[in-house]
């Protein structure tokens, strides 16, 4: 097991290159792989794609309707090498229909013969949806990369500071103690479970279609096809699903189940983002950024440079999770849906998927930049278990007492936490060691030696499974592929 971080993270965009601003979130947030997945040409290009599988895939089934040689030409021609983006937009204008206008685009380019065959058996909702299945597939593939990557830098963290004590705290007060990497380790279990249900959506949620406009196959019984077969037929060869009954489009909770997993991913990581955040603040003063690119914190103080600027990453992943509880309370709200279809949906899924994607990719990749350049001030992490006088062992204490194979005499559970209670206020308010406090109580030294007591109100050792739990989670989820 190793204790270097190895792993680099994940860049938003490589050396030197300079982002279209149009393939960003408001011109600054996104990633360079989900600028290729995501915008009006892209959107262009899977609804192309599909049309040119819908042509092989009724070419396998029924040649005798589209023959071979036509459904390879379609297919050919079907993408934006052929077809003008342009021209697609220009035909949209005057019909007001993106796909009536992408068929007409489609036609120009083939041959009298293809003509026909432009759209066969379909509505528009068989190229839309299918197309959407393909670029949420692709964007999940590249954001489950990107979690990956956090986590496993994560878990780098947690085996590298092991052996460093920490304070654990609860409700902002002192708690119990433990070492500094042990919270990372639970921010990495967390991003595994998010993996999961990322997995779980890529597996059951991409629905395709292919069954006409009201999801009943007329236009594939008027032509004597077997619209079921042929619909299976085509979601398996684009390696997505589909539903046996959907309406003109498949339920919109499939879309919802998408985004929901994205927003529970950006839970953790606002989470992570927090935690950072205030351990590197000037009270905790524990976590320094250690990144080279020192950038400026404040336009009116100056002595901010000294802390490396303010931390924005941080800051930006938990502003990012608000942004995608919004997009899941409207991904949920989406789902009531007139049978069998309206477009209440549709604008706001548009900017929804899209932006949330960029979003939470940029935010992730952030992350993993936050995590990997973090540095721990050591003498800091030892004060904040000293300050306590060692009262943060008081359940250990508690523990001792109250048991009859640790002492002959034990004392009721209750009258042991109301006792330690007393004298651990006791401790921290004449700053005492807790150790000397207990010492010169009698209901304690009748029970528990001189050396025991040493020992129980020693904080450094007090760590439970701390340790334990982190090589656990080394051995189970480091560099873990979801998709395989």
């Amino acid at each position: 097991m190793t204790s270097e971080l190895s792993t680099k993270p994940k860049r938003r965009f490589p050396e030197g290159y300079k982002p279209n601003t149009t393939d960003l979130t408001a011109g600054r947030y996104g990633t360079q792989e989900m600028g290729i997945i995501w915008g009006a040409e892209r959107t262009m290009h899977y609804q192309l794609l599909v049309q040119g599988q819908a042509a092989l895939t009724l070419s396998e089934m029924h040649a005798d309707i589209l023959p071979r040689e036509i459904a390879d030409e379609i297919a050919s021609k079907a993408t934006l090498e052929h077809v003008s983006s342009a021209r697609i937009r220009e035909l949209e204008e005057k019909t007001e229909h993106d796909i009536i206008a992408l068929n007409m685009a489609l036609e120009e380019v083939v041959s009298e013969a293809a003509k026909p065959h432009i759209n066969k058996a379909k509505t528009s909702a068989d190229t839309t949806q299918p197309a959407r299945a393909l670029q949420l597939k692709a964007a999940l593939e590249v954001i489950i990369d990107s979690l990956e990557n956090l986590r496993d830098i994560t878990i780098e963290r947690a085996v590298a500071w092991k052996e460093i004590p920490h304070m654990d705290t609860t409700h902002l007060i002192d708690a119990l103690p433990t070492v500094a990497g042990r919270p990372f380790a639970f921010y990495a279990e967390m991003l595994q479970k998010g993996l999961d249900f990322l997995k779980f959506v890529y597996q059951n949620s991409l629905m395709g279609k292919w069954a006409d406009a009201t999801g009943n196959h007329h236009g594939a019984t008027v032509l004597g096809i077997h619209g079921q077969k042929l619909e299976e037929a085509y979601c398996k060869n684009l390696g997505i699903g589909h539903m046996v009954a959907s309406a003109q489009i498949p339920g919109l909770e499939f879309e919802a189940q998408i985004i929901c997993a994205l927003a529970g991913v950006a839970e953790t990581v606002g989470n992570i983002g927090r935690y950072l955040r205030m351990h590197k603040g000037s009270d905790a003063h524990l976590f320094l950024d250690l990144n080279p690119k020192k950038k400026k914190g404040s336009a009116a103080m100056p002595h901010k440079d000294l802390r490396g600027g303010n931390p924005t990453a941080e800051e930006q992943a938990e502003s990012m999770c608000r942004l995608m509880r919004g997009y899941a309370s409207a991904a949920l709200s989406n789902c009531e849906m007139d049978y069998g279809r309206d477009l209440t949906a549709s604008a706001n899924m548009r900017i929804i998927l899209e932006s949330g994607f960029k979003c939470l990719d940029h935010s992730v990749r952030q992350m993993a930049a936050a995590v990997y350049y973090l540095g721990i001030d050591e003498q800091r992490a030892r004060e904040r278990i000293e300050r306590t006088f060692g009262i943060t062992t008081s359940s250990r204490v508690l523990q001792y007492i109250t048991d009859s194979r640790t002492t002959a005499n034990p004392l009721p559970r209750s009258t042991a936490h109301d006792l330690l209670g007393v004298l651990a206020t006791k401790a921290w308010n004449g700053k005492r060691d807790f150790s000397e406090v207990l010492l010169q109580n009698g209901e304690i030294n009748s029970r528990i030696d001189e050396t025991k007591i040493g020992e129980l109100a020693n904080p450094s050792t007090y760590i439970g499974e701390s340790k334990r739990i982190i090589t656990m989670i080394f051995l189970t989820y480091y560099q873990k592929k979801t998709l395989k």
